[in-house]
């Protein structure tokens, strides 16, 4: 199944975690990171992945120039819907990476898993990055698919089975997807002419509370915030954590 297949099928499931306390945490905390290097505005941004616009809306109502690309019709038609802030462009950006032009920040979150080759789509990702711009890349952790087996499904047995194992399937999504080691992406980055300037975890303990319903108190959501954002750029939490996040600078 085609990537824009699955995440179509699924819309209305994905759409809801999104508005989840989990899902809001998520982008609160990926946003909290970016802005720590985002310091100007009025940057151009591609937001490749965008999926329902939540990032790229965000950053435009900021004043900055963004676009967005997703291979999902509905989804993009979804986040038309929020406003005329964004420029939306439904594609792979493979296919069209050569046409996109060039940009300050660039954001690819949680996409690496779905591509064919995580290796060339990030050095098509570098042909869209201006000089000392930006990428803030999200990618599943595949220590904590191991970590979840075993504390939150109880299964030590599947634990035991992922380790080193980078298969693995997406309930949300449903479909399998391909993880990556923060190594292994790191090496396609410089080898892509960037280089590391931030390493971060989001859901870095948020992940194993398996208590849902704590989780949809306000007063205790914004306390986890706060432990999150503080969490998310030490160790040993940021090697633990449901997502890793990379704030990379393209080499002049």
């Amino acid at each position: 199944m085609k990537r824009s297949e699955a995440f179509s099928r699924t819309k209305e499931q994905y759409l809801n975690y999104t508005q989840m306390p989990w899902g809001q945490l998520f982008y609160q905390t990926a946003w909290h990171q970016i802005d720590q290097y985002f310091t100007l505005q009025e940057q151009s941004v591609l937001d490749i992945g965008c999926g329902f616009g939540i990032t790229s809306l965000e950053y435009a109502k900021r004043g900055n120039t963004v676009t967005g690309i997703d291979p999902t019709r509905d989804m993009i038609e979804i986040a038309k819907c929020k406003g005329t802030e964004v420029t939306y462009l439904c594609g792979s950006f493979e296919s069209m990476a050569a046409e996109m032009g060039m940009y300050n920040w660039v954001f690819c979150h949680n996409i690496l898993e779905y591509v064919e080759d995580p290796e060339l789509f990030i050095k098509h990702i570098s042909g869209c990055q201006d000089m000392n711009g930006y990428l803030s890349l999200i990618a599943h952790n595949p220590t904590a698919k191991v970590m979840k087996k075993a504390i939150i499904n109880k299964d030590p047995e599947g634990a035991l089975t992922s380790i080193g194992n980078s298969k693995e399937y997406s309930g949300i999504i449903q479909t399998d997807i391909t993880t990556y080691t923060f190594d292994e992406i790191s090496k396609w980055l410089m080898e892509s002419g960037y280089d590391i300037v931030g390493y971060f975890g989001v859901h870095n303990i948020y992940g194993y509370i398996s208590d849902n319903e704590i989780k949809k108190n306000e007063d205790w959501h914004n306390k986890i915030m706060n432990l999150e954002f503080e969490l998310g750029n030490q160790s040993p939490y940021r090697e633990i954590a449901i997502f890793t996040h990379i704030i990379a600078r393209r080499k002049s």
